[in-house]
């Protein structure tokens, strides 16, 4: 009896040492907020290679980025929100995040993804998904407008 009591003991104690070291991994998220501090939006940005995704530097940090996020950042940028690289690493409380640049003259622009201008300008221009996003809401809203 004595064995299976120090047995679960260990087998307890080893899943959560086993549990904290997976939650130590660090997600990294550019924040957007309002001048007063009201949150905007965010979006999570990776800190290894993933297909699709573009190396970009924010504040001396490498980060693997999509062409959107880049775009959103610089339409929030353009819009005067406040802008930060958060890195969240998975704890329950608020100071599990910590700010790791806050200089958006340091956060990398679509002219640093090393894209064609053409791509670029179809990024930035009425062809990008968030325009498509905004027109799809104004679809539904109008569609609604006679129930009113």
């Amino acid at each position: 009896m004595k064995r299976l009591i120090a047995f679960l003991v260990f087998a307890i104690a080893t899943s959560g040492s086993l549990t904290g070291a997976a939650l130590g991994q660090s997600d990294f998220y550019i924040r957007s907020h309002y001048s007063n501090g009201g949150f905007t939006g965010s979006h999570e940005i990776l800190s290894e290679p993933k297909e699709g995704y573009y190396e970009a530097r924010y504040c001396d940090l490498t980060f693997w980025v999509s062409s959107s996020t880049v775009a959103w950042t610089e339409e929030q940028a353009a819009a005067g929100q406040s802008l930060v690289v958060e890195e969240d690493n998975g704890a329950i409380s608020r100071t599990s995040r910590k700010i790791v640049c806050d200089n958006y003259k340091a956060f990398a622009t679509l002219d640093d993804l090393g894209l064609k201008p053409a791509e670029i300008d179809k990024i930035r221009g009425t062809g990008d998904t968030l325009d498509m996003k905004s027109s799809r809401i104004r679809t539904i809203r109008d569609a609604f407008k006679q129930y009113k």
